[in-house]
């Protein structure tokens, strides 16, 4: 007997990934995918939020609302060390260097460092540093510590942002005046003397952000503003760095205008090489919260992101543009993106050349005792790693409070560990087993192993791409077995540095003769969830029977019935309420098959059968979608949603009150419908919506849909199932074969 596919000589094998036949170097994915660690590095921490953060000879200075700091590990008030709303930390150990412990009546917003590292530059609401006084700005000499003692313009108000080229500091805030001199939100000194520059840009809101390009060619400022210098400008402006004159900025056409129910405005810039990139925040349900880029030689837009979560905090760090925000809903990315409901993700990584999410997923919370409640704040990098301060209290679900510290250094995160596999064999010498891919938090694309036995025999590698709101499956057929032969499985997974094992699977006997029970045959497909509806009357929880822990809730429905599989019974539903929803919710792939058995009969009945919805209790908004349903005809339908509602439809009267087995398959963008067997329809339409939701039997509103809004009275419902792939059509053909 031989495997299904043999390639191993040429250092290439086949796997069958989502339901399609694909061949992939062996040879193991790099570590660290990102250009950083997604393991924060021990590094101490503060009793409040950090809001500005700079990287300076060795040393890593913050700034914000704290009063202490306490080491790695330390629980509140638990080491703490006296140190006001500014302190130093060794770029090497993460550790508090002592040494440096200016006293400030005041909190810090911004901080920043010359481009030879021999001074900070720092910003707030302070009015006195070391006892002298310093009106909200001041800089600092890194080789002493020492307050620099003739730097001192004196700012009317708030500094909030810093930028420093050359010889001349930047900064905006919430100030009119420096020196006694109109300076409005916006104003330039010297690095050496402090000395007051005549650029004046007049800005009528406070200023969030200040950068300059590498080149110096262009100073970029972002806040909550509407105009400049009198001439429209929407929370974000490109200024000539000696005149101040406002440049033209098409490239700003990406934020858009302030109307009744969105504010949103430039919070955070960052300019690296030939790209500026900025993170907005909005108020408002929907309003833009994402990242854009625009070309500094032209102004003009290179691409925008528009994940939902107002963005604080972005920093390009080796040819990755890192993200603090609370991105909660990146759906509007296509299938590369995250729902609504997928929770918060308050790092991320983009592409520079796109912004299309990467593979770097650490995670951090937000203290929601804080003045600000939303996590990361401020970015720092000495060049290789990435220092993130805000209003935190945990970072990878650790106790690690204002501060933490990501860097390059080997081996990275480490990928989880694969499930133990549930092989099975239905037919003589034939062993079919697929398993869900895993995540490693920064590695989106992994290299995994089959091995066979206890001896760990490999017998199947290929690579896969995941993420934490996105595991395809992989699937394989060892044909080199032999009947009645006892044997295990296990896999394992790696990043090129870090290699996990699964646990065995159970001992499986291979078949010696064709099964021909349903629920063995169904299995032996790899179904995500399979609900076979057969509990006893007045059981509340449908069982999953795929192995997957995908339990699900009845309610409206009657139980016991006789079903579609001899030995089994099935669920019958009500007209309104009558349904089964899994408990586990999921954010859709591009590739799934929903089955079931389904019985209606009388004129004018119909409703819906199975499907994906956003509510776990009552009627999906719009009714769902990726469903079949009945319509009044007794035809049946399957519908996905891309944008448009697109659906494919039978022939009618399968309302006939005889048992039909439908069945829908999507696999990036190729749908396709059978009933009883046999194709009743195929399209290839645009991908799938992505959103959060539950997979449902049953009752759902389906009114909005083509022939949808039939009565679901008395709708007979069995062996419900679905699948993270497309099943073919002789997998299909033997479901319906094996009633």
């Amino acid at each position: 007997m031989k495997k299904r596919w043999t390639f191993a000589r040429l250092g290439i094998v086949g796997a069958l990934i989502a339901g399609s036949l694909v061949f992939v170097l062996a040879p193991p994915a790099q570590s660290t995918e990102a250009s950083l660690s997604a393991v924060n590095s021990s590094a101490w921490q503060t009793n409040g939020s950090v809001q500005g953060i700079a990287v300076a000879a060795g040393t890593a200075y913050a700034g914000g609302r704290f009063t202490s700091v306490r080491p790695p590990g330390a629980s509140a008030g638990t080491g703490e060390v006296a140190q006001a709303y500014l302190a130093a930390f060794d770029t090497s150990t993460g550790a508090l260097v002592s040494s440096f412990n200016p006293v400030l009546n005041g909190q810090v917003y911004a901080v920043a460092a010359s481009a030879d590292g021999s001074r900070i530059f720092v910003g707030g609401d302070f009015t006195t540093v070391n006892g002298q006084t310093r009106n909200r700005i001041a800089a600092f000499d890194t080789a002493t510590g020492a307050l620099v003692a003739n730097w001192k313009p004196s700012v009317s108000y708030r500094v909030k942002a810093i930028a420093v080229s050359g010889t001349t500091v930047y900064f905006g805030g919430s100030f009119g005046l420096v020196n006694g001199l109109d300076r409005l939100r916006l104003a330039a000194v010297t690095t050496d003397t402090g000395t007051l520059l005549p650029w004046a840009p007049a800005v009528n809101g406070d200023v969030y952000a200040v950068d300059v390009a590498d080149d110096a060619s262009k100073v970029y400022a972002g806040g909550q503003f509407s105009t400049v210098n009198g001439t429209n400008q929407n929370t974000v402006t490109s200024l000539d760095p000696v005149s101040g004159a406002v440049l033209p900025f098409p490239g700003a056409s990406a934020v858009p205008p302030p109307n009744g129910s969105c504010t949103t405005r430039v919070k955070s810039i960052d300019a690296s090489g030939d790209t500026v990139y900025f993170g907005n925040g909005g108020d408002g349900g929907g309003c833009f919260d994402g990242t854009w880029a625009a070309d500094i030689a032209t102004n003009t837009l290179k691409w925008k992101n528009q994940c939902l979560g107002a963005t604080e905090a972005v920093k390009v760090v080796n040819g990755w543009l890192y993200k603090g925000s609370h991105a909660h809903d990146c759906a509007n990315q296509g299938a590369g993106g995250f729902p609504q409901g997928f929770g918060y993700h308050f790092l991320l990584s983009e592409k520079v050349t796109d912004g299309s999410l990467g593979p770097w997923f650490p995670n951090t919370d937000a203290d929601p005792n804080s003045v600000t409640n939303v996590g990361p704040l401020a970015f720092a990098t000495g060049g290789n790693d990435l220092w993130v301060g805000g209003d935190f209290l945990n970072v990878n679900g650790t106790g690690q409070q204002g501060l933490t510290h990501f860097t390059n250094a080997a081996p990275g995160a480490a990928p989880a560990k694969p499930a133990k596999l549930l092989p099975y064999s239905v037919q003589p010498g034939v062993v079919q087993i697929h398993f869900p891919t895993v995540v490693d938090n920064d590695d989106s694309t992994l290299t995994y192993r089959l091995l066979k036995g206890f001896s760990n025999t490999t017998i199947a590698t290929w690579t896969a791409k995941s993420t934490p709101w996105d595991r395809p499956w992989l699937h394989y057929t060892d044909t080199d077995v032999t009947p009645g032969e006892v044997t295990n499985y296990r896999v394992e997974v790696t990043d090129g540095s870090t290699t996990i094992r699964g646990n065995y699977s159970d001992s499986l006997t291979v078949a010696s003769a064709p099964s021909t029970a349903y629920d063995q045959i169904v299995n032996s497909d790899g179904p995500q969830a399979y609900w076979r509806l057969g509990e006893a009357v007045g059981t509340t929880t449908s069982v999953d029977s795929s192995g997957q822990s995908n339990n699900g809730t009845y309610t409206g429905v009657t139980l016991g019935d006789a079903g579609a599989i001899a030995g089994n019974t099935s669920m019958t539903t009500s007209s309104s309420s009558g349904r089964m929803v899994g408990e586990k919710a999921y954010s859709m792939p591009q590739q799934f098959t929903v089955e079931a058995w389904v019985k209606q009969s009388g004129v004018n009945r119909g409703g819906r059968i199975i499907g994906f919805g956003n509510s776990k209790t009552g009627n999906s908004g719009g009714g769902g979608d990726r469903m079949l349903y009945m319509r009044t005809n007794g035809s049946i339908v399957f519908g996905i949603n891309d944008g448009a509602q697109r659906t494919l439809t039978s022939p009618s009267a399968k309302n006939d009150g005889l048992w039909h087995h439908v069945v829908g398959t999507y696999d990036n963008g190729a749908m396709k419908l059978y009933v009883d067997g046999v194709l009743s329809g195929s399209a290839q339409v645009g991908p799938a919506s992505v959103y959060y939701g539950w997979w449902r039997v049953g009752y759902d509103l389906t009114n909005s849909w083509p022939g949808g809004g039939a009565p679901q009275t008395g709708m007979g419902i069995d062996e419900a199932a679905v699948y993270p792939y497309a099943l073919s059509p002789v997998q299909v053909q033997s479901h319906y074969a094996a009633r």
